[in-house]
């Protein structure tokens, strides 16, 4: 293990919290280097990738397990709060499971420091929507991200997705912007563009019949669209995963 590594196990309070969170099996709990390789990660995240201990883990990152779109952001999110030395707090990011199906969780990243250098970040990362929340006031929004969560490729509205959270559109809007920052509409896009990238990944289908099951009009408002959030096209994003670019 690189001398960095060890240091950052030999902080203050690391071994304790790396024993106290094997036993949170609704938090993900990881420790990575300046490098933004893990150094540990708890149990429940070993059995969330499928995993046997953290020496499989150990020395990777995320470009590693996860497409270069949503890797490039979790790294970048370690790099911001290492070179910034402040956290990051509940921010929304969607990861897929073992089986390939997304999810939206809230992560929050810390840095590590000896007292006078940053080592790595520290962070935890939960469940949106299927478990508990920041605010238990925010029980609506919980709803509505596990409808989307769970069937983005239903145009939902935000009429509809308030009316099933018994809320007022407004309410809606407001229970989002304090669970995963973003409005309603955007994540149902964002959602409905990353399920979208998966069926990219495991299908052989023609874009535009990608495109117009997970609603859009076209494969050029799909392009489009696609361009803007994930930074790349869709037949870029096909061809890399097949090269094995990623």
């Amino acid at each position: 293990m690189p001398d960095s590594s060890s240091r950052l196990l030999r902080a203050p309070l690391a071994q304790t919290l790396c024993a106290l969170f094997d036993h949170l099996p609704d938090t993900y709990f990881f420790i990575k280097d300046a490098g933004s390789r893990f150094v540990h990660v708890n149990r429940a995240l070993l059995d969330r990738l499928g995993l046997r201990d953290v020496s499989a883990i150990a020395g990777t990152t995320d470009h590693d397990r996860y497409p270069p779109h949503i890797a490039r952001q979790l790294v970048e999110g370690d790099r911001l709060v290492m070179t910034s030395g402040r956290p990051i707090v509940a921010k929304a990011e969607v990861l897929f499971d073992r089986g390939g199906i997304l999810e939206w969780f809230s992560t929050t990243k810390y840095p590590v420091t000896d007292g006078t250098k940053v080592l790595g970040i520290a962070g935890i990362t939960r469940r949106c929507g299927g478990g508990p929340i920041r605010d238990p006031a925010n029980h609506g929004a919980a709803r509505a991200i596990e409808l989307v969560s769970r069937d983005p490729k239903r145009l939902w509205t935000v009429e509809v997705l308030a009316s099933a959270a018994g809320l007022s559109a407004r309410q809606l809007h407001r229970q989002f912007l304090a669970e995963v920052g973003m409005g309603p509409r955007d994540f149902v896009l964002k959602t409905r563009l990353h399920a979208a990238a998966g069926e990219l990944r495991r299908s052989g289908a023609p874009i535009v019949e990608i495109a117009v099951e997970y609603g859009f009009c076209d494969q050029s408002a799909f392009t489009r669209q696609f361009r803007r959030i994930l930074g790349t096209t869709p037949a870029l994003y096909r061809s890399g995963f097949r090269a094995g670019t990623w």
